[in-house]
């Protein structure tokens, strides 16, 4: 069980790494540019706290065409059509719209590393207090 706890906190720490690569490697890359809200898509129900509210942009690329994305807004944003919001580009491929927002960036890297982290530490933490790593005498 020590091993495959082990195995899938390495394997989370790995995805970590990835994203957080590519999530640089895009903020590298990224222009932000402003958009205009065209609809912000209406909630049935009580919202969740977790919820994000699906909001359709309009933006203009740098060569001047003109683009549409859907982004979604943490529920805390009160946002409305005809408002002005800033989103990240990335020129190469424009339809990777992101929103400059700590939680859209970097919330599933650091969810990846933080876990396989705890994961790999209380191995290594359990092998340690079981004696596992202890010095025995090589005959």
């Amino acid at each position: 069980m020590k091993k495959f706890l082990a195995l899938v906190g390495v394997v989370l720490l790995g995805l970590g790494v990835y994203q957080s690569t590519e999530t640089a490697s895009f903020l590298s890359r990224a222009l932000s540019v402003p958009a205009t809200v065209t609809l912000v898509e209406g909630r049935t129900g009580s919202p969740k706290p977790t919820q994000n509210t699906p909001v359709h942009v309009t933006f203009k690329l740098p060569s001047g065409e003109d683009r549409s994305a859907i982004t979604n807004l943490p529920l805390l944003q009160n946002v409305k059509a005809g408002d002005t919001i800033y989103i990240l580009i990335d020129p190469a491929r424009p339809e990777a719209v992101k929103l400059p927002l700590l939680s859209e960036l970097w919330a599933r890297p650091l969810a990846y590393l933080i876990s396989g982290f705890i994961l790999v530490c209380g191995v290594l933490v359990v092998k340690v207090r079981k004696g596992d790593f202890s010095n025995s005498p090589v005959s």
